[in-house]
């Protein structure tokens, strides 16, 4: 809590003379039909079904679904703007013998507070809270618990300067960002997971005092969005999101930055249909993932180390905007 409460008071130093300088001016008349508030809403529902019946090349029958909404709301006036964004997907899929395994779920909430600076740049106050809904497995496994809410959850609160060249491009740059990890699930937390320090064991490997909760970050946040209507029926969206942390306990892994990297392109059959392709790449050294190897005929666990991680889905989807 106290980084929360540091982190708070750090950002309010440097809002306060963002918000001091937008004050009316006293000869600038008052225009109350004029809006300054926009907002947008995007919803899509996409669902696949496969049946197989005495099928020579094998297969499972079974029905997918997937729900994505997208809602922003924005406001700008006198090189004052706020921003709030909130992504939320969540997916299943379900198989002949009535198991059910979770395919996407994730929720992110961002808010932005900017002040133009000098022509195309911006001061700007940016945080981002991200995490899940439902607990994850490790599929086919479902006993074996790897997240859930809040395990992980992810806060960044960061100051620094927006560029915006054109109208669907932006880059953010913060050289002083907080970044906390939450893990709220105690046992996921005693195991070190998304790198929080792990419980401490007595020799017959029962807690000593339990891992911690929380791990907190500073370093250097950079973000880039992309987002641009390329043809009349083809629309692509991408943000790339960089993180290093100056702070590290251990000095070698202060080189090391966290990726996430996602891109969406709709192909839009008509107002209400469109085809989805979705990349999503991401790295993070603090999530660690098992090394197997063979020891007596036996395929073993021997070490752990992070991974670069990639999902992809592709598929056609109903469509709600306003």
């Amino acid at each position: 809590m106290r980084y929360l409460i540091s982190l708070f008071l750090l950002l309010s130093v440097f809002s306060f003379p963002i918000i001091a300088n937008t004050a009316v001016e006293p000869d600038q008349p008052k225009n109350d039909s004029i809006n300054y508030w926009t907002q947008n809403l995007r919803t899509q529902f996409m669902m696949n079904q496969l049946s197989l019946k005495n099928w020579s090349s094998g297969g499972e029958s079974s029905l997918s679904v997937k729900s994505m909404l997208n809602y922003k709301l924005n406001y700008k006036k006198q090189g004052l703007s706020f921003q709030f964004e909130h992504k939320a997907d969540f997916g299943l899929v379900g198989f002949s013998d009535k198991r059910i395994e979770k395919t996407d779920d994730r929720m992110i909430y961002n808010v932005s507070l900017s002040h133009k600076a000098w022509e195309k740049w911006l001061y700007t106050t940016m945080f981002t809270f991200r995490s899940q809904f439902a607990n994850g497995y490790k599929y086919p496994n479902d006993s074996t618990l790897i997240s859930s809410f809040l395990a992980p959850g992810y806060l960044t609160a960061s100051v620094g300067f927006r560029y915006e060249p054109f109208e669907f491009a932006s880059f953010f740059i913060s050289p002083a960002s907080g970044k906390l990890t939450i893990v709220q699930n105690q046992d996921l937390a005693d195991k070190g997971a998304f790198g929080v320090k792990k419980a401490v064991l007595d020799t017959l490997g029962l807690v000593i005092e339990h891992g911690e909760n929380t791990l907190a970050e500073f370093g250097i946040n950079l973000l880039a969005n992309f987002s641009k209507e390329l043809t009349s029926n083809v629309e692509l969206a991408s943000t790339l999101i960089l993180y290093n942390n100056y702070l590290d306990q251990i000095p070698s892994n202060r080189w090391n930055i966290d990726v996430d990297w996602e891109t969406t392109v709709n192909f839009n059959i008509n107002k209400y249909f469109q085809t989805v392709l979705f990349l999503h790449l991401k790295y993070d050294h603090n999530t660690k993932f098992p090394n197997y190897g063979d020891i007596d005929g036996q395929e073993v666990v021997i070490s752990e180390s992070p991974k670069v991680q990639f999902k992809e889905s592709f598929g056609i989807a109903v469509l709600y905007k306003i």
